[in-house]
């Protein structure tokens, strides 16, 4: 039994050697060989290549999010969709915030996420809103920093210099204190005994949340007397004079400075502009009282007196905003709020939380009725302006049809339907007076087979037509194939008004019929060219 085992032993290894030389003489080992360099070109093929680049800003996708993790140990990630309001001027603004960390040589680098195409990533990330900016700290995908609302590129690099440094300037005699209140219309310096531990942490940390403010700080003694300071504290400078000041204590944490300076750091109506826009859009008052006008008219300054006066019983509650309708670079903030500048002057409150707008129900801007506007808006009790009041129930029972938003664009451009419509402010005297002489006309046609009177509250319903003149407006639809609209700018009677409808009413009838010749005609060609195409 063993002497076989044995024999099996040796045949075995005989048969080994015996296979070894048949791969050599028909070239096997250099099979192996070569599979062997199949896979090292296959190892080279899978490994990770360069991460595209726009400008200086990385392009990110579910496939290479990981890797830039690992590559770069400071990523500030912009989550965007391209067709966002902002999205242009944020792509600008991040571009050359890129720019500027490439000419320091600075070891953080920015990239962006189009959440619009990378739903899945956007989707495992937690983004559900755009713009959105995350800053990732050493390949930590699980617990990024949030970053708030950065509006330019001076801003996103103050933040990333004050998340990585330190996010104050130390101010060391009276002359830096004066150089630093030069530096901006609002400083912010804090006044501690101790700059590298305690209560002065606090500070360091809201000013790295608030990086479109200038933060300074000091423990000098000369500069305490100065500016009168004994205690810990921290003082808001505006135009180099003392403002508000916050005394600080063991208690105080970084929500309640950030509430304080963001409380404060407007003046009573704060004009909106390019330098002024961050700070209106990050505070944390959610309730904007605007007042729209134009500032070169003749009784401006009174107007806006009556909205400053205002202003100081609401403080911490409602923020007070001018918005310039007579400045141009105003224009797409306008177009946002749907506020046309014929209707101006006009007060209206955002709630910033919903973007749900509030109308002041009066065209008079005296003190008192925006007083009374704030505390009606404070109390829940006004009316929000919508895209679109409720169809009302029998909108057309009667001689005067009521459109909304929802039914505004199936009644006007109805192609069997000659409508005119008054266009209206409900509170306006002027559009008051003209109610029992439009409900006359209304009876005139009431029985009409393609006449239709109708009126609008356009300050309840948004509606895609361009107005070059205050409310009452009176403009007519003629019953025709093509979206027309034709203004009225006669006499505003009866008689004027019959005289009118029964014009365009004749006119609209010349009108359709060259329209539908013209349709035939088109219908015939395009059956011929059809013709044309099956016999060849």
């Amino acid at each position: 039994m063993e002497d076989d085992v044995v024999l099996l032993v040796s045949s075995i290894c005989n048969l080994q050697h015996a296979l070894g030389q048949f791969a050599a003489e028909r070239g096997l080992a250099g099979m192996r060989v070569n599979t062997s360099k199949t896979e090292d070109a296959k190892h080279k093929r899978t490994a990770k290549s360069p991460i595209n680049e726009e400008k200086g800003v990385l392009i990110l996708k579910k496939g290479n999010f990981d890797q830039a993790l690992k590559q770069y140990k400071q990523l500030l990630v912009s989550f965007q969709a391209p067709l966002t309001p902002d999205f242009h001027r944020l792509t600008m603004d991040f571009t050359k915030a890129a720019a500027q960390l490439k000419t320091e040589a600075s070891k953080i680098r920015l990239g962006s996420v189009d959440v619009s195409q990378e739903k899945e990533l956007a989707k495992e990330l937690n983004v559900t809103a755009s713009p959105f900016l995350r800053f990732y700290v050493s390949g930590d995908k699980q617990n990024p920093i949030i970053c708030p609302v950065l509006r330019s590129a001076d801003h996103i690099i103050t933040w990333l210099k004050r998340r990585t440094g330190r996010s104050a300037e130390v101010i060391k005699n009276t002359t830096q204190s004066e150089t630093f209140l030069l530096a901006d219309d609002l400083v912010i310096i804090g006044f501690f005994k101790e700059l590298d531990k305690g209560t002065v942490e606090v500070f360091y940390d809201a000013a790295t949340d608030i990086p479109d403010l200038p933060f300074g700080v000091t423990k000098n003694k000369n500069i305490f007397s100065k500016y009168e300071i004994v205690k810990e504290t921290i003082v808001l400078f505006k135009k180099s004079t003392k403002s508000e000041e916050y005394e600080i204590s063991s208690h105080t944490s970084k929500e309640d400075l950030v509430q304080f300076i963001r409380m404060h750091e407007m003046d009573l109506v704060t004009e909106y502009n390019g330098t002024t826009s961050a700070r209106i859009l990050n505070s944390v008052i959610n309730s904007h009282a605007i007042l729209f006008a134009n500032k070169s008219e003749k009784h401006y300054e009174e107007t806006y007196m009556a909205f400053e006066r205002t202003a100081a019983e609401f403080k911490g509650k409602v923020l007070f905003v001018l918005m310039n309708t007579n400045e141009n670079r105003n224009g797409r903030m306008l177009e946002y709020f749907r506020v046309r500048s014929v209707e101006t002057p006009m007060v209206r409150i955002v709630n910033m939380t919903d973007s749900v707008q509030y109308q002041m129900q009066s065209g008079d801007i005296t003190t008192e009725n925006v007083r009374a506007h704030c505390l009606h808006y404070l109390a829940g009790k006004a009316k929000p302006k919508l895209q679109s009041e409720p169809v009302p129930k029998n909108w057309d029972k009667k001689p005067v049809k009521e459109l909304v938003g929802m039914n505004f664009e199936k009644v006007a451009f109805n192609e069997k339907k000659n409508v005119f419509i008054m266009f209206y402010t409900p509170w306006c005297k002027e559009s008051q007076a003209f109610f029992p002489l439009w409900e006359k006309l209304g009876k005139v046609y009431e029985n009409h087979e393609s006449v239709v009177v109708a009126r609008i509250d356009t300050t309840a319903n948004d509606i895609n037509i361009i107005f070059l003149e205050r409310n009452p407006s009176f403009k007519f639809f003629p019953a025709v194939l093509s979206e027309k609209v034709i203004p009225y700018s006669g006499e505003r009677t009866l008689e004027e008004f019959i005289t009118f409808v029964e014009e365009q009413v004749e006119l609209a009838k010349d009108v359709k019929a060259r329209e539908e010749t013209d349709w035939d005609k088109f219908i015939e060609e395009q059956k011929l060219k059809e013709t044309v195409k099956v016999e060849l």
